[in-house]
C-alpha cells in the first residue's frame, strides 16, 4: 500500500463520488435516455476503486459510486430540462448547458491533483 489506513476511506469516498458524479452527468448530457447505464457506471466505478483498497473500502466505494451516479444523473436531467425542478422558463435561458459540466471537470481535476499530492506526502 502506498498510504496508511486512515487515508483509505477518505480516498475511496472522494474519488468514487466525484468520478461517478462527473461521468454520469456527462453520460446523461450525451445520451439523455440512459438513466440505468449511468447508475451502473457509477456502481462499476465505486466497485473498481473500492477493490483497489483494503477491506471495508469496497462497500463504501459501491455506496458512494451509486450515490454519485444518481446525483450526476439528476443534475444532467435538470440541465437538459429545467422545468423538472420548476425553474421558471425566463431563468431557464440563463442556465448554460456546458458551464456546469466544465466547472465539474475543473473540480474533478483539482481533486485528482490534491489526492495525488496527498499520496506523495
Amino acid at each position: 500500500m502506498l498510504f496508511d489506513d486512515h487515508f483509505t476511506m477518505v480516498l475511496c469516498m472522494t474519488i468514487t463520488m466525484l468520478a461517478s458524479f462527473f461521468f454520469s452527468m456527462c453520460l446523461i448530457l450525451l445520451f439523455p435516455g440512459f438513466y440505468a447505464a449511468s447508475l451502473l457506471i457509477g456502481l462499476w466505478i465505486g466497485w473498481r476503486f473500492g477493490t483497489l483498497l483494503k477491506h471495508p473500502a469496497p462497500l463504501n466505494g459501491v455506496f458512494n459510486g451509486l450515490m454519485g451516479g444518481a446525483m450526476g444523473t439528476m443534475l444532467g436531467a435538470v440541465l437538459q430540462n429545467p422545468a423538472l425542478c420548476r425553474i421558471p422558463v425566463e431563468s431557464a435561458a440563463a442556465i448554460d448547458l456546458y458551464t456546469i459540466p466544465f466547472a465539474a471537470a475543473c473540480f474533478h481535476a483539482c481533486i485528482l491533483l490534491s489526492i495525488r499530492y496527498s499520496l506523495r506526502m
